[in-house]
């Protein structure tokens, strides 16, 4: 399976639909289906690849030219819907930094 690791210094290519993948407390995380978020926010101020909000089962990430909603991803080699994910991390997930390429670990 072909993905790249998100590099969240640099604008997101919404139109480059190759999964991607980023780390979550040391797990990898492969994004398999994601878009450009447009909708409502809250007033956080979040570095990139922070959670932005668990809004409609979606989880949206802040990339440095806007945000991703990510409705479906790989984890431990097993495919899942971002409700799933989320309601198995909720607490620990909202305002919690991904980590990608050229990041500092958490």
């Amino acid at each position: 399976m072909h993905y790249k690791i998100i590099n969240f210094t640099i604008d997101f290519d919404f139109n480059d639909l190759t999964f991607r993948g980023c780390y979550f407390k040391n797990t990898l995380l492969i994004f398999t289906k994601f878009h450009a978020y447009n909708g409502p926010i809250t007033l956080q101020l979040l570095n990139n690849g922070g959670v932005q909000s668990l809004l409609n089962n979606e989880i949206i990430v802040k990339v440095n030219n806007g945000y991703l909603a990510i409705d479906e991803l790989i984890v431990e080699n097993k495919l899942i819907s971002s409700k799933e994910f989320i309601k198995q991390y909720k607490k620990e997930l909202l305002n919690y930094e991904l980590i990608g390429e050229n990041n500092e670990t958490n």
